[in-house]
């Protein structure tokens, strides 16, 4: 193999191992937006619900949210609802229930 050839071998090496740094930083700083995200959501919520212990239009507001959760899982994190029990959801029906 001639130094040319060792050169080029040894610069695409360099070449893959920046691509790769390049793609973890890029994960890492994904991740990082991801977790500030979720903690911005958590203290505007608990700051809604806080709210809503002493406003009415809180209260409509959380409701309003409340009936755009479709999901039967994230439905259920919300049958018990004890900071506000006024506003708990009733219970999914199982697909146990629903067969007839």
């Amino acid at each position: 193999m001639s130094n040319i050839s060792k050169e080029i071998e040894n610069a695409k090496k360099i070449i893959a191992e920046q691509k790769k740094r390049i793609k973890e930083a890029q994960k890492a700083e994904a991740k990082s937006e991801a977790k500030l995200r979720d903690r911005q959501n958590y203290i505007l919520g608990g700051a809604l619900i806080k709210l809503a212990e002493t406003d009415e239009r809180a209260v409509r507001t959380i409701e309003t949210l409340l009936k755009r959760v479709e999901r039967p899982s994230d439905r259920k994190a919300f049958e018990v609802f004890s900071r506000l029990p006024s506003l708990a959801m009733t219970p999914v029906p199982t697909s146990e229930n629903t067969h007839e």
